[in-house]
């Protein structure tokens, strides 16, 4: 594996800058996901076909690559935590 890809290669500092950027791209990204969805949702249910032709597919495809990059983050956002946590577990001993 890339020693770039390992977490527990970094130093505390980076760990912890990245960190702050995964949670604020989880923050950023996930804002408005839900109400937009539901909306877009609506629209297709309300509409059908026509509201598919006209963007809601498009629409769809949109909320379905935002919602895989907050999974991402997250996943970053937690493997990064684990990874603190454990390091300053370690250190009290």
């Amino acid at each position: 594996m890339r020693r770039w890809l390992l977490v527990t290669e970094y130093h505390w500092a980076a760990l912890l800058i990245i960190l702050g950027l995964s949670a604020g791209a989880v923050a950023w990204l996930s804002f408005g996901l839900i109400n937009l969805a539901m909306a877009n949702y609506g629209f297709v249910s309300r509409h059908g076909w026509l509201a598919l032709r006209e963007g809601g597919l498009l629409q769809i495809v949109d909320i379905g690559a935002r919602a895989v990059a907050v999974l991402a983050a997250y996943l970053l956002f937690k493997a990064v935590e684990t990874e603190l946590i454990h390091r300053w577990r370690l250190s009290g001993k």
